[in-house]
């Protein structure tokens, strides 16, 4: 709980953001970490190939804003894991497209089912009508994050 003194709003409002992300991700990686031996990023990842099968390594580049080299060491180790495969098309060598395995399937499954079993207490004491406040007054401080 973030305890508020000469505190302004704005740092006590960004450290309970932090606060319940890091909570949430620590508490995924436990339960990944326990059933597939993955972290959260190459579940978030293979989330992204499940959704846009044939996708290509820069892609992901973009997506995650790592540099290349550390992208290709993650899919090789989701490769190795027989996470994902590696195909070569026909009219393109040079870029390999990426697909989950059925096993990767499965692991994107259970990231989903975990995401969801960890999310849903942060909403359990708002009623319907807090949620959707709380949602409304997020994406206001998101557009003057841009501004």
């Amino acid at each position: 709980m973030i305890f508020l003194t000469t505190t302004s709003n704005a740092t006590a409002i960004s450290d309970l953001i932090r606060s319940i992300s890091l909570t949430q991700r620590r508490q995924i990686n436990q339960r990944l970490t326990a059933t597939s031996h993955i972290t959260d990023q190459q579940a978030m990842i293979l989330s992204f190939i499940g959704a846009h099968p044939g996708l290509i390594q820069k892609q992901i580049v973009t997506l995650t804003q790592r540099r290349a080299a550390t992208v290709s060491a993650l899919l090789k180790k989701l490769e190795d894991a027989e996470l994902i495969t590696r195909t070569i098309p026909a009219n393109n060598t040079r870029n390999k497209q990426l697909f989950l395995t059925d096993q990767g399937q499965q692991v994107v499954s259970d990231f989903t089912t975990i995401r969801h079993d960890v999310q849903a207490p942060l909403t359990a004491k708002l009623s319907a009508k807090q949620q959707e406040k709380l949602i409304k007054y997020l994406n206001l401080a998101l557009q003057g994050m841009d501004d």
